[in-house]
């Protein structure tokens, strides 16, 4: 990711974690199997290494469920019961995340792509595919239609990252916004990967940066804030969280696939191209849930950031002939948790769209 790429998304990929861990969603969270993810559904090797893939529902096209940077299958836990009213939808967990092995290097969004595409092939699950990627996610699931596009029937991309984010788009905001030259912000992003990469030696010793205090300490927040109290099926998934968290290969393979994202931006790319009338919703979050007005980047530059985004993600939607934008009033990051309506409603909609061009 390049310097004010990295540094702008570095409040965004911190509250992945918490948003993981939130009890509840504070927005219409319909009920959910709380057992779907805190044990391993099916564990399908790939080649040497398992992925944990849980599949509900029946019918076609399959929903292909894609988290982001840190987050498990359990991320989709408010959305999927919803979809699978209607059609078969599968949620998995990445290479080193939730009860997946991990995979060391590559963890570009090449590697993720063919990962999935055994994964899918092994575990006997037929495409077509309507593929929804979220934050990170939404590059994977981009990638996976430019090489496999007789597969996928329609996509859905919840605040995407996204390769139309360029590296001129960003140093104009340092040097026109912050009046700063484009070095300014190399020492902030390597203190960031650095940060990662001192999780995965040091987690076991309480003194990760973004797991402080280690699964005890996590353990008695947990405890502090009414757990299990307040929803035992809530408290149970974020102990399971916890203990996914706790793990040095968790934190080797996501300092891989967050080193990784400039070169999974250049593939998805050099990959590119119309996608004609596929079915393609693109969900935005408001700038007003992520700005941060203690941060090393000034608010207005934070500002320009998100205009940006958006304008970015506009791009992907116009991708497909039939592509619509939508920005989700009021709404963090982690869109699916806190207003899963809107999401399941987005998949809904691309789900039937890819019914009715199939007749």
């Amino acid at each position: 990711m390049k310097a004010f790429t990295c540094l702008f998304r570095a409040a965004v990929i911190s509250t992945v974690i918490v948003a993981q861990i939130a009890a509840t969603a504070p927005h219409e969270p319909p009920p959910y199997n709380v057992n779907l993810y805190l044990h391993p559904q099916r564990l399908i090797d790939i080649g040497g290494r398992r992925l944990n893939i849980a599949c509900t529902g029946r019918g076609s096209p399959t929903v292909i469920l894609e988290a982001g940077l840190l987050a498990d299958s359990s991320a989709w836990r408010l959305v999927q019961p919803a979809i699978s009213r209607t059609t078969r939808v599968c949620s998995y967990d990445r290479a080193g995340l939730g009860f997946s092995d991990p995979a060391g290097p590559p963890r570009d969004a090449a590697a993720i792509v063919r990962d999935l595409h055994t994964l899918l092939r092994r575990a006997g699950i037929a495409p077509p595919y309507v593929l929804v990627g979220w934050s990170s996610g939404g590059l994977y699931t981009r990638l996976y239609q430019y090489r496999f596009p007789d597969d996928v029937v329609g996509l859905v991309e919840i605040d995407p990252d996204s390769e139309f984010n360029t590296l001129d788009d960003y140093l104009k905001i340092a040097t026109t916004v912050m009046k700063k030259p484009p070095h300014f912000f190399d020492p902030q992003v390597r203190d960031w990967y650095e940060q990662y990469d001192n999780c995965a030696v040091n987690v076991s010793r309480g003194t990760c940066a973004f797991f402080p205090g280690g699964l005890a300490t996590y353990r008695q927040g947990q405890r502090a804030a009414g757990c299990p109290k307040i929803s035992r099926a809530a408290c149970a998934l974020a102990e399971v969280r916890g203990e996914h968290l706790d793990q040095a290969s968790f934190w080797k393979d996501e300092a891989l696939e967050l080193e990784a994202s400039d070169t999974s931006a250049a593939e998805v790319r050099a990959a590119e191209r119309p996608y004609g009338n596929l079915p393609l919703i693109v969900l935005t979050d408001s700038e007003n849930g992520d700005i941060d007005d203690d941060g090393p980047i000034s608010v207005a530059a934070q500002r320009a950031g998100w205009v940006a985004k958006d304008e970015a993600e506009e791009r992907v939607a116009r991708l497909s002939t039939v592509g619509a934008h939508f920005v989700v009033a009021n709404s963090p990051h982690a869109i699916q948790l806190f207003y899963p309506s809107v999401v399941i409603s987005a998949v809904d909609e691309v789900v039937e769209q890819a019914r009715y061009n199939r007749h």
